[in-house]
């Protein structure tokens, strides 16, 4: 049986189909993974067969549309919903398109949340799936009134029916936001326009994986009997163990080279020295990108820290040439796309943007945090880290200082902090939810 699996986003929305697709190859299915096309060199490195989409995604997020779009700073929800709209309204057709051909030359299709409603108009007929569907989730997105257990509440920390309502609330929005591939494949086949009733019957109908550890997002009592939850999605034999959280470790372990490991100069950085800061915003534009780099490693030098900057789209860059300081000596290095399950674990702590797997990786690594959040589902994952003591209280990226940065680092590197991340990192890891994960479509797809 031939399963498509559709990573529609950034890397993040790609990163756990590669985890996904072996385990379900394992089990006897013919798997490829469509995504934008500029993450060819990505999915074939892991040996997935890859079928790429008609535009790139990175590209304009990187140049004008991202930056203009948040402004390095995610101000305000509305300036975050334009951006996606654009990226959508940019995007739409080809998707549809593409998405038509894919669809129709396989037999099941797990998608996420961006081409939900899309794979949905093509696999259902009067409420009957045509082909079988699987809806893949990597965050909380589902509305609920338990305030832990959802991306967006407006109570966090209780149990609220403002909770239920905000996320059903935001729930609609974010089929506004990403109906338009929908709307043209339904047009195209004469079907009526969707409503928000029927594509929220669509999802209940439809089986649903989220993929987060329940160590970190704990299930809500009203999630409906669709959704069931696995831990996160990781290539088998990953290990991640964290090494600069533990009772003295110091680094160690091979963690993700099957897919493209450390560089040279990074490995050799890392040998020479501490473990090190890790900063980098991921997929999370930046207006600034020089001046938020020189304010962070200012806050590293005066807390004595060696620091590893990830450019990512943000754009930051490390030093070229020695400054005053730490700096001068050697202990900052810049890199770029680098596999986080092999260096997160010989970090310190990890400066991040908040995005799911990013998080998921850095707590695998047992590594305490410090998170940045730009936009969506970030400031949830700030939340539920400091809740669960292994971050300090998450700093919006428009409210990044240097001194705020200073305190939260010295909070993330307190023995608390670091004892509460080791021994979450240990029971993260001994889960397997690309197992799981597989094992259930398995059983989905064999009428079980």
């Amino acid at each position: 049986m031939r399963v498509l699996l559709v990573g529609m986003g950034s890397r993040g929305d790609v990163q756990p189909l590669l985890a996904l697709a072996p385990r379900l190859e394992q089990l006897g299915y013919a798997v490829s993974l469509a995504a934008a096309a500029d993450f060819r060199e990505l999915v074939e490195a892991h040996g997935v067969r890859f079928e790429p989409l008609s535009f790139d995604l990175e590209g304009p997020l990187r140049t004008g549309l991202g930056r203009e779009g948040l402004q390095g700073s995610a101000t305000n929800q509305v300036r975050e919903a334009r951006l996606m709209r654009q990226v959508v309204a940019q995007t739409a057709e080809a998707l549809a398109s593409d998405l038509e051909r894919l669809v129709a030359d396989t037999d099941a299709v797990v998608s996420g949340a961006l081409t939900f409603d899309a794979v949905d108009a093509l696999v259902s007929a009067g409420g009957r799936a045509s082909k079988p569907h699987v809806y893949a989730v990597f965050a909380p997105v589902w509305p609920s009134a338990h305030g832990p257990s959802v991306a967006l509440a407006l109570r966090p920390g209780s149990t609220s029916r403002f909770n239920l309502a905000w996320s059903m609330l935001a729930g609609r929005v974010a089929f506004d936001l990403f109906r338009p591939p929908g709307d043209l494949i339904r047009r195209r086949r004469g079907l009526p326009r969707n409503t928000f009733r029927g594509y929220v019957a669509a999802a209940r109908r439809t089986p649903t994986l989220l993929a987060a550890s329940p160590a970190v997002v704990p299930p809500a009592p009203d999630w409906p009997l669709a959704l069931r939850q696995t831990g996160y999605w990781v290539r088998a034999g990953v290990v991640g163990e964290g090494a600069g959280a533990g009772e003295g470790a110091t680094g160690g372990g091979d963690g993700d080279r099957g897919s493209g490991g450390l560089e040279p100069a990074l490995e050799q950085f890392l040998v020479d020295g501490p473990p090190p800061a890790y900063i980098g915003f991921g997929s999370m534009p930046t207006a600034d990108p020089v001046g938020v780099a020189r304010d962070i490693l200012a806050v590293l030098d005066r807390l004595g820290l060696r620091g590893v900057v990830s450019e990512g789209l943000a754009g930051l860059v490390a030093p070229t040439t020695p400054g005053p300081g730490s700096a001068g000596h050697g202990s900052v290095i810049g890199v770029g796309a680098t596999g986080h399950e092999a260096l997160f674990p010989r970090c310190a702590v990890i400066v991040h943007h908040g995005g799911a797997g990013t998080t998921a990786a850095a707590v695998r690594a047992g590594v305490p945090q410090v998170v940045v959040p730009h936009a969506a589902d970030q400031p949830y994952w700030g939340r539920r880290l400091a809740d669960l003591g292994v971050a300090a209280g998450p700093i919006a990226r428009k409210d990044l200082t240097p001194m705020r940065l200073q305190r939260a680092l010295e909070v993330a590197l307190s023995p608390e902090a670091r004892r509460a991340a080791y021994l979450l990192g240990e029971r993260v890891r001994a889960e397997d939810g690309a197992g799981d994960a597989a094992a259930l479509i398995h059983a989905h797809l064999a009428g079980r």
